[in-house]
């Protein structure tokens, strides 16, 4: 070894010891001088803690990651809420959902449903042109959220797509394949409605996935809402 290296290398040993690839064939070379029969304890502990390290890496980044995506979903919920909070009337809130909010939130479409026993049919699936508040009949949002599942009943679901999905969302001009529902509750619960979002991404929407923030945009809407819809 040339001294210059030399010299180097003991004046800052960290070259070596922060190379991973470096010190593993440092310690594969000790292995083949000591012989088959011959186990270095070291090596032994070195490629565990290596091992622990590179988990420990995994963890760190997926930790970060998930953070990031909750500062920005709280970011986006913000920022639709206060979007929201400018409308003077239920023809700007209904325009709202139909544009800006689908870009803020990065969905394909949200429609807002409201139970009223006056003027229905008997039809559960209510007709629709847009997104915007449609009448339904009561009875309907429990249903449709739970999808009959009367033993499991939730006032938030988030799934992919089904048969009842692709008729609620059917005049929308591009194929829903996940959705997120949550129970509205207007007026101490006198009227009840539903919110739902629509993405063409399988993905978007999955059981198991965090609902506060869905639920807090769910109550900022309800309490607009209120000032409309009696």
């Amino acid at each position: 070894m040339e001294e210059t290296t030399r010299a180097e290398l003991l004046a800052d040993p960290s070259i070596i010891l922060d190379d991973k690839e470096l010190m593993e064939s440092l310690l594969t070379a000790t292995d083949i001088k000591l012989g088959n029969n011959v186990v270095d304890l070291r090596h032994v502990a070195m490629s565990r803690l290596t091992h622990k390290l590179g988990e420990l890496e995994g963890t760190h980044k997926s930790v970060v990651a998930a953070a990031y995506q909750n500062l920005l979903g709280t970011k986006q919920i913000h920022q639709a809420v206060i979007e929201l909070m400018s409308k003077n009337n239920l023809d700007q809130f209904v325009l709202s959902l139909k544009s800006d909010l689908l870009k803020i939130l990065n969905v394909d479409c949200i429609f807002i449903l409201v139970e009223s026993p006056v003027g229905l049919d008997s039809d559960l699936l209510p007709t629709h042109d847009n997104p915007h508040v449609q009448s339904v009949i009561p009875g309907f949002v429990n249903t449709y959220i739970n999808q009959g599942n009367e033993t499991k009943a939730s006032k938030i679901k988030l799934r992919q797509a089904t048969s009842a999905t692709d008729q609620l969302f059917e005049n929308v001009s591009v194929k829903i394949a996940s959705e997120a529902c949550i129970e509205l509750n207007l007026n101490d619960n006198e009227t009840i409605g539903m919110i739902a979002f629509g993405s063409i991404d399988a993905n978007f929407f999955e059981p198991g996935q965090g609902t506060d923030l869905l639920k807090f945009f769910a109550c900022a809407c309800e309490k607009m809402l209120e000032r409309w819809i009696t």
